[in-house]
């Protein structure tokens, strides 16, 4: 579906996160997952990636994007493990024609990250898919680790980012080639549906979640004039701002151009999941 992207002579990796919805929400409705895997499709088509980061896919919405990734070349795979006993997993799909798998592994926001389990007034397990990658030009390595923060446990996603750190120390993984995808869930829920979107976004920047990333060191590659990226089915800008992607301030990547919202949807105005897809160009300059 995609080729290496270049631009004067530097190669991008175009890095996406995507939370697809649970396929079970929906069955019979309007956005059934038969329904909006040809929008999945379409939009992920349109934006051309190399390496996605989901969240809430089942194992079968994941073979759906995977068969739909590879219909015109057999170059994507995806790692991930589950999560809990919904099923779901936060997969990586990545170009297999591209980039190397060098290692992989999935842990849990508890207070015991290599076992499955809830913690922090979460009601079910979060977790986090991580994989080191190497690309097959410019031979360098790079972990992404693709998280879903708890919704609605607000002390659940403030504990869950120093295991996330955490995790990123143990595994000794340098933090200028860690890039982090996901769905942070910093919706102040104490005035959801009474607050508009974008003062939600305003509040949302403000999360321990999203205070303790930056603290930590990274950086939001959506820079300017954040934009919503939960639409709820409803419709674009319903709700705030809470699908990231992270690089570290001395990444050995930069970003080329703005990080981009894209809010693709069919002629009938259906969209392909009740998050819009983010996605930013990352070039490697070390």
């Amino acid at each position: 579906m995609t080729e290496n992207i270049q631009k004067s002579n530097q190669l991008i990796v175009r890095v996406c996160t995507f939370n697809l919805r649970r396929a079970d929400l929906d069955i019979g409705t309007p956005n059934d997952w038969k329904k909006r895997r040809p929008i999945v499709k379409k939009c992920l088509e349109h934006m051309q990636p190399n390496i996605i980061g989901t969240q809430e896919g089942y194992p079968g919405q994941l073979k759906d994007v995977l068969d739909d990734l590879n219909e015109s070349s057999q170059c994507w795979s995806w790692v991930g493990e589950e999560l809990e006993d919904w099923h779901t997993i936060n997969a990586i799909f990545y170009r297999h024609d591209q980039f190397s798998l060098i290692s992989t592994k999935t842990f849990w926001f508890n207070e015991h990250p290599s076992i499955t389990g809830s913690a922090w007034g979460a009601k079910h397990p979060r977790g986090c898919t991580c994989a080191q990658f190497q690309h097959f030009i410019t031979k360098q390595p790079f972990i992404i680790y693709n998280v879903h923060l708890d919704f609605p446990s607000q002390e659940a996603r403030h504990n869950s980012i120093p295991t996330l750190l955490s995790q990123i120390e143990e595994n000794h993984d340098h933090i200028n080639k860690v890039i982090v995808t996901g769905n942070f869930n910093n919706w102040p829920e104490e005035v959801e549906g009474e607050t508009p979107p974008d003062e939600l976004t305003v509040l949302g920047e403000h999360a321990s979640e999203i205070e303790q990333m930056k603290k930590a060191g990274f950086i939001d590659t959506y820079q300017h004039n954040a934009k919503s990226t939960f639409n709820g089915f409803r419709k674009a800008g319903y709700g705030p701002k809470i699908d990231f992607i992270w690089i570290s301030s001395n990444s050995v990547y930069r970003v080329e151009g703005e990080t981009k919202v894209d809010d693709y949807h069919d002629k009938d105005g259906f969209f392909p999941s009740d998050h819009f897809p983010v996605y930013a160009d990352l070039i490697y300059i070390a």
